[in-house]
Order: structure tokens, then C-alpha cells, then sequence
């Protein structure tokens, strides 16, 4: 009886852990197979958030809060589902042949991730143009951090972002 109330216990625990774990600015995200990926809170991450696959093939988003409380809390949003972008749009696991392509990825996450905060109503068209001027001001030391490379972000003009009402 012990170790089914011990069992119990232990089995219980589980959801509040996985909640507490993929809760981070209530992310949902996806692979591009459909998995969801893990957002984990990793404060020895060298960017605010960065994309991988673990060892057994489990997607993740390694997130790192120290860096992102620079940055609004709707820069933060873009900045997760720019990488969260990266593994729905298979990134990580297709080379890019030059430069160029690796620029057109770079583009199709910037507005993927745009497309999420505007279409899921989480921002506004002046919302996009602040998340774009806010990035656009980052530092030299702030680029270091932020997913992608070094920058201009026009999202309005490059994603043609359409209310769909």
C-alpha cells in the first residue's frame, strides 16, 4: 500500500514539472513533424534563446531569461519564436548552398515569427513596429545575444503582414 500511495505521488508530480518546464511565456511550439519541442531555462546559454535537438532526438529551445529581461516583453516573444521558427521551418536539419539562402532563412523566421504575434492577436501593426525599432537599437553587445544574425528588421515591409479581418 506504501508504494502504491509512493507511486501515486511520484506519477502526479510529473505534469507540474512538464507544465512547469514548457510554461515559459506560454510557448507552444512545434518541429517540423509535428513534436513539441522543449523550452528549457538555461541561464548558461550564450544566447537569449537558441535551437537544438538533444542526443535522442527530442527538439528543443534552450532559453535564457537572464539575457531577455533586457528586451520587452514582446521583443522576448519574437525573439523565442524566431528560434521556435527554426524548427518548424526545418532549418536544423537542411544546409543552405551560400550566404543568400542562409539570409532567406533568416528572412522566412523573422516573419514566422511576426506572422505568430499578429495573427494569434498578440500584437497590432504599431506592435510590429516597435518590436522592429527595439531590435533595430540593440547594441553591439545585445546583437551578440539575439537569435540570428547581425541585422536591419523590417517586418512590416518584407513579411506583408494583412489583418484577416
Amino acid at each position: 500500500m506504501k508504494k502504491l500511495i509512493l507511486t501515486a505521488i511520484f506519477l502526479s508530480l510529473f505534469p507540474f514539472s512538464a507544465g512547469a518546464q514548457n510554461s515559459f511565456e506560454n510557448l507552444y511550439c512545434s518541429d517540423y513533424h509535428g513534436n513539441r519541442v522543449q523550452v528549457i531555462p538555461d541561464s548558461s546559454a550564450r544566447q537569449m534563446a537558441e535551437a537544438g535537438i538533444s542526443t535522442f532526438g527530442v527538439p528543443q529551445i534552450r532559453v535564457n531569461p537572464t539575457q531577455l529581461k533586457e528586451l520587452s516583453p514582446k521583443t522576448r516573444a519574437f525573439a523565442i519564436n524566431h528560434v521556435c521558427a527554426n524548427l518548424v521551418l526545418g532549418h536544423l536539419v537542411r544546409s543552405v548552398d551560400n550566404i543568400y539562402d542562409h539570409y532567406d532563412r533568416v528572412g522566412n523566421a523573422d516573419c514566422w515569427a511576426a506572422g505568430k504575434l499578429f495573427y494569434g492577436d498578440i500584437i497590432d501593426k504599431d506592435g510590429v513596429d516597435a518590436i522592429e525599432a527595439e531590435i533595430n537599437q540593440l547594441n553591439r553587445e545585445q546583437w551578440s545575444h539575439f537569435p540570428g544574425p547581425v541585422r536591419v528588421v523590417t517586418l512590416n515591409e518584407a513579411c506583408e503582414l494583412k489583418p484577416m479581418k
